[in-house]
């Protein structure tokens, strides 16, 4: 599938909660969703070692393949 990135984030820490660690990027782009007239705000989150957040431009679009539990297994800029 192919998505427009609107927007993007690099999220990194400790939970206060349970002191676990995150880090992941967060990636926005509009689609379709359930129950939605129109386009809905979507939300991608990325492994930041397979996805650096300096290599991903906002406004450009990426290639975008998921697995059957609905995790990103393909994240690729789609050739001009």
């Amino acid at each position: 599938m192919k998505i427009r990135v609107i927007g993007k984030s690099h999220l990194s820490g400790t939970s206060k909660k349970m002191g676990n660690i995150y880090d992941f990027i967060q990636v926005h782009y509009n689609g379709k969703a359930r129950g939605v007239e129109g386009t809905a705000a979507l939300t991608l989150n990325l492994d930041p070692n397979d996805y650096p957040y300096d290599s991903i431009a906002l406004n450009a679009v990426y290639n975008v393949d998921f697995d059957q539990r609905g995790y990103p297994v393909d994240f690729t800029p789609v050739s001009k």
